[in-house]
């Protein structure tokens, strides 16, 4: 029997599949996928070297089914999924309230919200737990103990997730169009490709487990390579000169919006 569904297996869904087998969190032979098409979900547990979904009886029978379709999918699967009665789901559908993820589910099915990155892939993830009515405790602590093997987690409220949502969940993707930008400088000044771009993500690395490790504001540790008249600073007041520092605080008000919008339509 599998113990784990997972229903869908994007770059979501497969970045969570990696990291868990990765992790030693699950193994091969416990997880089933279900894509779209048996084709495509033959071809994904191919790529894992898990078992393809197979029949409806393995969604009643397993302890755990995970979610990781796309919002605008997941109304549908829920009407999939609802008739074989799933014990336990994760849900890592952005702006899908943990009351309608209830209210389309059988009463008593315990559900969890998960808001997680791409990053936990590699171990570095930054995921929001969110609990609904009839989570049991031990549910909750699965949920954490997989999630925290990939990264950090954050237990709190839904609306918690959101905002968390809006500003981890999509700040990759800030992250990426940093690096880019960052890399394209380095190639106009004269850097091969390659190297700008692998400059620029170590650059972002580096800062970012400063931050985490010394447990310091950012602030502080920017002055600290910010000599009086030097490059840094004259790099900085380029970066204020274009607006960059309220361009991403737009970013992750934008996503806020954008999750709040999803949740009500």
């Amino acid at each position: 029997m599998n113990r784990i569904v997972l229903i869908g297996c994007g770059a979501m869904g497969g970045a969570i599949l990696s990291g868990c087998l990765a992790g030693g969190i699950w193994k091969k032979e416990e997880v089933a996928i279900k894509g779209r098409t048996r084709e495509s979900s033959e071809e994904k547990a191919c790529a894992f070297g898990v078992s393809a979904f197979s029949s409806d009886e393995e969604i009643r029978e397993a302890e755990l089914v995970l979610l990781a379709v796309k919002p605008q999918v997941l109304p549908v699967v829920l009407k999939e999924i609802e008739r074989h009665r799933p014990k336990r789901v994760i849900s890592i559908a952005a702006g899908i309230s943990l009351q309608t993820l209830e209210k389309s589910l059988p009463k008593g099915t315990e559900v969890i919200r998960v808001m997680p990155n791409t990053p936990l892939s590699v171990g570095l993830g930054m995921t929001a737990i969110a609990t609904g009515q009839s989570t049991s405790k031990e549910f909750l602590e699965e949920t954490k103990r997989i999630f925290s093997a990939l990264g950090e987690i954050e237990v709190g409220s839904e609306r918690q997730l959101d905002q968390l949502g809006a500003l981890s969940g999509a700040g990759p993707g800030y992250a990426f169009v940093m690096i880019d930008a960052l890399a394209d400088g380095g190639v106009r000044i004269g850097l091969r490709r390659d190297l700008a771009i692998r400059a620029a993500a170590m650059a972002l690395m580096g800062a970012a487990k400063l931050v985490l490790s010394t447990g310091r504001h950012p602030a502080a540790l920017r002055d600290e390579v910010t000599s009086p008249g030097g490059t840094t600073i004259a790099g900085i007041h380029a970066i204020e000169e274009g607006g960059v520092r309220s361009a991403l605080m737009n970013a992750v008000k934008a996503a806020m919006d954008r999750s709040d919008k999803m949740s009500k339509s």
